[in-house]
């Protein structure tokens, strides 16, 4: 019992992503980001609702929705807000770019779980960040992940 107690004792300092939060995450050490014909496929022409994953990965409801459309621009819509900008895909790579100025734009690499896109922004020394930005799914289709989303 003292053993119990003890492991108890010492998960309960543990970070909670030590103690399985992120098992549900896709794991970058193994895995490869989605190649460049399903990035293509996935986001052309397509529209994507998503949440995004500043502060935590309880998914309560989509915070946004992004529509890329084939001829390169993109709308994002998050609450009453709409930006209106640009999307380019280089390889398995989407860069978006933003006309408004207090929204930066930003590069991506993606890992899919299910039918649940991982956005994984690149850094400034072109490595991909060391968690996901966002997750999303095609509009109109239930995600089948977890945690899930509402």
């Amino acid at each position: 019992m003292r053993i119990l107690s003890l492991l108890i004792l010492f998960l309960g300092y543990l970070p909670v992503s030590a103690v399985g939060q992120d098992e549900f995450l896709p794991d970058k050490s193994i895995e490869s980001p989605i190649n460049a014909q399903d990035v293509t496929s996935l986001f052309t022409g397509q529209i994507h609702r998503g949440s995004y994953n500043f502060s935590m990965q309880n998914f309560a409801g989509y915070h946004f929705e992004e529509i890329t459309s084939a001829d390169g621009t993109v709308l994002h819509k998050m609450g009453n807000r709409i930006d209106k900008g640009t999307w380019e895909q280089t390889d398995n790579q989407i860069c978006f770019d933003y006309e408004a100025t207090d929204l930066l734009g930003a590069c991506f690499t993606f890992y899919q779980r299910g039918n649940c896109i991982y956005h994984h922004q690149e850094t400034v020394e072109g490595q991909v960040a060391p968690r996901f930005t966002a997750v999303s799914v095609l509009k109109g289709e239930t995600p089948s992940c977890e945690p899930p989303m509402a």
